[in-house]
């Protein structure tokens, strides 16, 4: 069990120093300057994001799950964050035209700078971690970009609290406490 576990470690810490700075301070820029942010993707990149929508609204943003019952109609100022390994998943892919047609801006995180999600959207977070099986990772298809999409986007927090000042207590008076 290590053995993988130490083999994962090693495959993240080949891609995660690969991510642009300057696309991270641009991305919490974007973040910084919308009214509210809706959170899209499928999967387990959807499950990794829905968990970044969760951060952002312990550090105070308004934040929505863009395919959700209770998720206020978009406008213009308002940001999706749309995640697809590939960029061309049909849900986020969807969305994502939309948000546009509205006059909200787009981020999408991608492992394919071409796609067709990125090619809609206002800024691309370019996760450069295999999608499939190969030389660079040993692990099922996608794990290695969702894991890194993870840590990246974990990172993307903490520098938002930096730049808006946000304590640790905040966050802790706005965790869930009903479960």
């Amino acid at each position: 069990m290590k053995k993988y576990s130490l083999q994962i470690l090693e495959e993240i810490s080949q891609v995660l120093p690969l991510l642009e700075d300057d696309d991270s301070k641009k991305f919490c820029a974007e973040l910084k300057r919308a009214k509210r942010v809706y959170i899209t993707g499928v999967g387990r990149s959807g499950l990794v994001v829905k968990a970044f929508g969760q951060r952002l609204m312990h550090i105070g943003m308004e934040v929505h799950l863009a395919d959700e019952i209770t998720a206020p109609g978009a406008s213009r100022g308002d940001l999706l964050v749309a995640c697809s390994g590939t960029g061309s998943t049909l849900f986020p892919l969807y969305m994502a035209r939309k948000a546009k047609k509205i006059g909200a801006r787009v981020v999408a995180l991608t492992g394919k700078r071409s796609s067709a999600l990125a090619r809609l959207a206002n800024q691309v977070i370019f996760i450069p971690a295999p999608l499939e099986r190969g030389k660079k990772t040993k692990q099922p298809a996608r794990s290695l970009f969702e894991q890194v999409l993870f840590l990246y986007l974990d990172g993307v927090t903490l520098q938002l609290m930096q730049e808006m000042s946000v304590p640790f207590r905040r966050i802790e008076r706005r965790h869930a406490n009903l479960e």
